[in-house]
């Protein structure tokens, strides 16, 4: 099953309480969803959905899916898709990614920082693991001379720079970069 179906089946059990194990569990849910949808779905068929019932490939029919969705708040099963992808509520899956572990980096090495829209951070590694201090910043609420603690860079993801201070802060606070779209780098070497 796709990953829209093991989703949308996870929302179904936290809806429920509970996952369902017996058949009990699914007669119920049969129920709910013919009183509050006025839709009639089979516990076997459920049951089917959540592979209870051997069979090789369980594909579910879209009205099932279409139900289901619709007990969820959504039109159908393609709303409910698509906001899964607007949100990103995926959890847990296997990604690449081109990342920067900042304790790898030497003492004065510099790495710029850029994000939409038109956002520029160039920071310096001041050779304590984690920690930063701003060197330019064209478009940003960060200033330089501003110091920071970072653990990773990777790009494509947001960016959340811990414990920001220095400038015009009057207390430490964190900063987060590049919400929408993530965030690009680039290792300038020492300067």
């Amino acid at each position: 099953m796709d990953r829209y179906i093991e989703t949308l089946k996870e929302k179904v059990e936290e809806r429920l309480g509970k996952q369902p194990r017996v058949h009990g569990d699914f007669v119920y849910l049969a129920d709910i969803i013919h009183a509050e949808r006025h839709e009639l779905i089979s516990p076997t068929t459920l049951k089917r959905m959540w592979g209870y019932l051997k069979q090789e490939t369980p594909t579910p029919q879209t009205r099932t899916l279409n139900i289901l969705s619709d007990m969820l708040g959504f039109k159908d099963y393609k709303d409910f898709c698509n906001y899964q992808d607007e949100t990103n509520r995926y959890s847990s899956e296997f990604v690449k990614h081109d990342t920067q572990l900042c304790f790898l980096m030497g003492n004065g090495e510099m790495i710029k920082i850029s994000w939409y829209p038109q956002r520029v951070l160039v920071l310096r590694h001041e050779g304590d693991g984690d920690l930063f201090s701003v060197v330019s910043s064209e478009n940003s609420k960060m200033e330089p001379g501003m110091t920071l603690h970072c653990e990773t860079f990777t790009k494509n993801e947001a960016l959340l720079l811990k414990n920001v201070k220095g400038g015009s802060l009057t207390e430490s606070c964190d900063y987060i970069c590049g919400k929408i779209g993530g965030i690009e780098f680039e290792l300038l070497g020492q300067k």
